[in-house]
Order: C-alpha cells, then structure tokens, then sequence
C-alpha cells in the first residue's frame, strides 16, 4: 500500500503504526515524519510522531514544537490534548527531580547546626496571606508544619482554615489569588459546589485572564450544571490563556487534562444516547419526541 500510495497520510500513518507495534521505532518514526510531511494539519499525526521522538530521543524542544502544532490542530481531540499533558507533566516531574537532585545537602550537617528554636520559627508562616495565595490547605500539604485544618497564627490564636479563608477574602474581596483558592477549598474540602461556582466566578471577574480559574470554574459548571456549551467557553479560553512556560502546580498540563477530561466524558455521554436511540424501537424515538 505504502509502495502504491506513498503521499497519502493515512497509509503512511498506519503502515507507521504498525512498524511501532513491530517495536521497530527507528522505522516509525521516518513513516510517522513522512505521514507529518504529506498532510502538516493532521493534529492526530503530528501528536503520534511528537510522542515517538520524545521516547526515542528525549528531545524536548523538538517534541514541544510538533506537540503544540498537534494541539492548534486539533483544538478538541481529546487524545491529542492528553497526550500532550502527559508529555508536559513528564517535563514537569523532569525538573522537579532535577532540582531536588541539586539541592540536596548534607543530613548530618543540618541535624548538627539547625537549631530547635529556628526549627520552632519556620513553623509559623511570616506572612499569612501569601502563603493562602499559593494555595496553603488546598488539598494534604504539610508545608512547614502546616497541615490543612489549621493556620496557626501564634501559639494562643487557632484558626480553622475555612475561617480563615473566608476572613482573607473578606479583606480583600477582589483578589483572584484569595478568591480562586478560597473555591477550591470550597469545592475540594466541603463539596460545596455552589459555593465554589459563586467565588470562582468572582475570581474570573477579578482576573479575566487567569487560566487557571477559568479551567476550574469550567470544570464546576460541568459538574453542576452540564451546560457543555458554557463549559467550551470556559476551557478554551483557559487553554488560550494559560502559558504553556508555567510550571506551577496547577499549570499548562493541568489545564490541558481537565480539557481532555471533559471532551472524553462529553464524546462517552454522546455516545451512550446514540446508542439508547438506535437501540429504540423503530418509531419510537420520533413518537416520543412528538409526544414532548
């Protein structure tokens, strides 16, 4: 086939496929280049190829290239979006362990030298509101001795962190920072959804441009509301929002995978009411729809 049609992007992709299920990658990766040349636009080809010199290589800045034309590609394939979310969070655990690796000192030198008062400091975060900012309490982090019932301000003075929230977002009632993660906790914490939509919300009106809210706050009207149209909208602009250079917690890749998430559960629930009607009796779906 390939012999007989060697410009055509489906053969040289399959025939590409099938060399990759061989495990002959070296041969896969010149028919999956070939299948990229003949059609450019093909997001599908351009993301199989991308994954394979990401695997073959690691080359990172070549890999990155081909992913993000994969994705303007095909804006709302599900599979392309994931698998450039995956790549990126590869990347993303690629440093971090780089930069654990770096910054590793010696155990017996910090037993010997820290003492227990400075140990008992740390503890207590110098400045409350920023470490809200950065997401203290969202889910179990037990940064500086911190878990997430509780902010401890000084040694009399125990707040719960629902209340503390809630007064920070109170002092500063148009931050996106306070008002975003104040959601979250909302959202995560108490199952509060509708409490969560109100101050996402806030937060996007707060910060239009705030990828990360918006991403969330789709995910909310998703959840509770299943308006597929409203949260398009919503994780688009997320995704066109959100820089893919940020390496943050909850950065390009996450927004990305909330993405594919949502397009996979909408093509599943699409799915599954195509298959109730053609398992209708014939006549049955057109009466029932007269009858509403």
């Amino acid at each position: 086939m390939v012999l007989e049609d060697p410009s055509n992007p489906l053969v040289l992709r399959n025939y590409a496929q099938y060399l990759e299920s061989k495990r002959d990658f070296s041969g896969a990766e010149e028919f999956y280049f070939r299948a990229t040349q003949a059609d450019p636009n093909d997001g599908e080809i351009l993301s199989r190829y991308a994954k394979l010199v990401w695997e073959l290589h690691g080359d990172q800045t070549r890999a990155s290239g081909y992913f993000e034309r994969a994705a303007k590609a095909a804006p709302e394939d599900s599979n392309v979006l994931a698998a450039y979310a995956n790549f990126l969070w590869e990347i993303d655990a690629n440093e971090e362990e780089e930069h654990s690796s770096n910054a590793q000192v010696d155990e017996n030198a910090v037993l010997v030298d820290l003492p227990a008062k400075d140990f008992k400091e740390e503890k207590r975060p110098s400045s409350p509101p920023l470490h809200l900012a950065m997401g203290l309490g969202i889910g179990r982090m037990d940064l500086v001795g911190i878990n997430q019932d509780y902010i401890i301000s000084c040694p009399d003075d125990r707040t719960t962190l629902e209340e503390y929230y809630k007064r920070v977002v109170d002092e500063n009632p148009c931050n996106p920072l306070f008002l975003r993660n104040y959601a979250h906790f909302l959202h995560q914490s108490k199952g509060d959804l509708h409490g969560a939509e109100e101050y996402y919300s806030r937060a996007i009106l707060a910060d239009p441009s705030d990828g990360q809210a918006l991403s969330l706050y789709a995910d909310i009207v998703w959840q509770r509301h299943h308006d597929k149209d409203r949260a398009v909208v919503y994780f688009e602009r997320a995704a066109q929002a959100t820089p893919e250079t940020v390496f943050i917690p909850f950065g390009f890749s996450n927004v990305l995978a909330s993405y594919a998430k949502f397009l996979w559960e909408v093509e599943d629930e699409e799915d599954a009411i195509e298959e109730a009607k053609n398992r209708m009796p014939v006549g049955q779906g057109t009466a029932t729809a007269a009858n509403a």
